[in-house]
């Protein structure tokens, strides 16, 4: 149903310079900021524009999109607001697909699964029971208004007969536009709600009043505000990879040893400089050699290790940046074990 995800941290293949110290790319799995364990089949009902003026409970969302499903068949007003949220819908469901963490049930599936059986009475349990949903996400584009604003731009040019530098007055036309978004993911088990979120974004352009016609109209305005929510929606209920670095620490001591472990981990061969790292630090105490075996560690997949290694350079050494990577440690920590309950 899902892709795994199998390694919470991957060493990179590239090894690059950073002042003077190697710095060691990785990729991270972070969890996401919604556990949605018990909700990973999603229904996605149809996001609509309400009336203006007209505040809307999250009854009356879901209530609306029965009502859709009940017409599925018929056409959406061909309005701005209407292809907006249609296109809000289909953007939806391909942004969980894609984190392949999710399987999704569309409002066309919905509709067929309960045709006959859709009322406004119908609740979130009642789908989640005809379509095998664990969860329903549904919401609205609470704002969608635009304006165009005229001004004059003054700008400094020369004329082409005298060379002399003169003031020219330029008509100018910025068009404005505001979005607003908000969604909830309702469980069928129990009706619910996991959660909600809202987003809201503003874009303008400007264009000189002879090029009006360049100008992207409001609706193009809408849906790329839209499009850069989405992402932001997948790393709310999904978990997701980042790239990261992890920097090793400089020997003062100019050490030989510590010098070819650094030129191990360029090679990456990890456990060969962590041998080496370990021997130089229990021997004489040297802060990068531990260090960087705690960070080594870390990259190699054995957190609780790094910690303990991380901590004790720490305790030994008071050495402020092994401090802050010991604290950064234990949250990556906290992170594991949420990402290992969302999995």
């Amino acid at each position: 149903m899902s892709k795994s995800f199998s390694l919470l941290v991957l060493p990179l293949l590239a090894v690059a310079l950073v002042a003077c110290a190697t710095s060691i790319p990785v990729t991270v799995t972070k969890p996401a900021e919604v556990n949605m364990t018990g909700n990973r089949v999603i229904a996605v009902l149809d996001f609509r524009y309400p009336e203006k003026d007209k505040a809307l409970t999250a009854r009356d969302l879901f209530e609306w999109a029965v009502s859709r499903l009940i017409g599925v068949d018929l056409p959406r007003e061909l309005s701005t607001e209407g292809r907006v949220a249609d296109h809000t819908t289909a953007l939806v469901i391909t942004t969980l697909l894609n984190t392949g963490y999710f399987e999704l049930v569309s409002p066309q599936e919905v509709a067929r699964a309960m045709r006959g059986s859709l009322s406004v009475g119908t609740t979130a349990v009642d789908i989640g029971k005809a379509v095998g949903a664990q969860g329903i996400i549904s919401g609205e584009l609470y704002l969608l208004d635009s304006n165009d604003r005229h001004w004059v731009d003054t700008r400094k040019v020369k004329d082409p007969k005298t060379g002399v530098e003169v003031k020219q007055a330029v008509p100018m036309v910025t068009r404005e536009a505001w979005v607003g978004m908000t969604y909830q993911v309702v469980n069928t088990a129990t009706g619910a709600i996991v959660a909600s979120r809202s987003f809201k974004g503003e874009d303008q352009a400007d264009v000189e009043e002879a090029r009006r016609h360049s100008l992207p109209s409001a609706e193009q305005m809408y849906k790329r505000m839209i499009d850069d929510f989405m992402p932001v929606m997948a790393k709310q209920l999904a978990p997701y990879r980042v790239r990261e670095s992890r920097r090793l620490m400089r020997d003062k001591t100019r050490d030989p040893r510590v010098r070819e472990a650094d030129d191990l981990v360029k090679a990456r061969l990890y456990d060969e400089a962590l041998e080496i790292l370990l021997q130089v630090w229990n021997r004489s105490g040297n802060t990068a050699a531990g260090f960087n075996a705690a960070i080594v560690y870390e990259i190699t997949g054995d957190l609780e290790r790094g910690i303990e290694q991380m901590r004790e350079v720490a305790r030994r050494t008071g050495e402020r940046r092994a401090i802050r990577e010991y604290n950064r440690l234990l949250v990556a920590r906290r992170e594991q074990e949420r990402l290992r309950a969302q999995l």
